[in-house]
């Protein structure tokens, strides 16, 4: 059984809802949010939060597909078409790769693992799809469309199952998608240590200590990225900058090219990041 544990506090990461507007082809643009979404799962982030990188007018279409997309991915395979209808926007969806977190098994198998599966039916007895082969029957009340987490193996020729509450599985099972009308200096209030990345911060070496002890005493640990237009301190300043996050980080000093996709950035920082504190 492939198990990845979910991280001990919150780590959430923080991006522009214009993310990737810039991208004129569908396609291209369906690539680059599954590549997104691989990052994220690999380095087991609990939330992914956009924010309005423009308060005034803020990218709802577009922050609204990378959702989706996000979501897609993040949904086991077995049950995206109960869930997601054919539409144009999701075209490209099937040349994505799978996200193969540890609640989206390849098959069933003898041992013991965990996989997501979604009530189809409530009532007395809830009736839950979970790919594998038939719906399962318990006997407690679920809502139906509710996701839950099963864990699972085979005894005897027969399945057997019990629901697990998603803060007791302790699986890694995914991140979860938020969007905000805030700007990024409201969006960050509620977490214990702020990091921003940016091209202005702080070389990572020279600060490696104090974020290596940062990350582990935090409960609710975010990381936020500019835009591809707009770094973090061209939104707050840097003086606001600095006033907002706990820390301000450049975590690709010397950098080779003339500019660092937010994509590539937040790939570079999360790796850096899990090296410090992988729990």
């Amino acid at each position: 059984m492939f198990f990845s544990p979910r991280r001990l506090g919150r780590f959430d990461v923080l991006l522009p809802m214009s993310l990737f507007s810039e991208v004129p082809s569908l396609r291209e643009k369906t690539l680059k949010v599954g590549y997104l979404a691989r990052v994220l799962a690999t380095f087991r982030v609990s939330h992914v939060v956009f924010y309005a990188d423009d308060p005034d007018s803020p990218d709802l279409r577009n922050v609204s597909f990378l959702r989706e997309v996000l979501e897609y991915l993040c949904t086991a395979p077995y049950l995206r078409r109960r869930l997601y209808p054919i539409k144009p926007r999701l075209r490209y969806a099937g040349l994505l790769p799978p996200l193969n977190i540890p609640t989206h098994p390849e098959g069933v198998g003898d041992e013991e693992h965990y996989r997501e599966g979604l009530v189809i039916a409530g009532g007395e007895v809830s009736v839950i799809e979970a790919g594998l082969g038939r719906p399962l029957r318990v006997g407690r009340r679920y809502a139906g469309g509710r996701r839950v987490i099963l864990k699972v193996r085979r005894r005897g020729g027969r399945v057997v199952f019990k629901v697990v509450p998603y803060d007791r599985a302790g699986v890694y099972y995914g991140y979860r998608v938020v969007v905000t009308r805030r700007g990024l200096g409201e969006a960050v209030e509620r977490y214990s240590l702020r990091i921003a990345a940016s091209r202005v911060g702080d070389a990572v070496y020279d600060v490696e200590q104090s974020l290596r002890e940062g990350l582990r005493g935090s409960g609710r640990t975010c990381v936020a990225f500019g835009s591809a237009e707009r770094g973090i301190e061209d939104m707050l300043g840097v003086d606001g900058m600095r006033r907002v996050f706990s820390m301000v980080v450049n975590t690709i000093p010397n950098q080779g090219v003339r500019t660092v996709r937010t994509e590539e950035a937040l790939a570079y920082t999360l790796a850096i990041l899990n090296m410090l504190n992988p729990g």
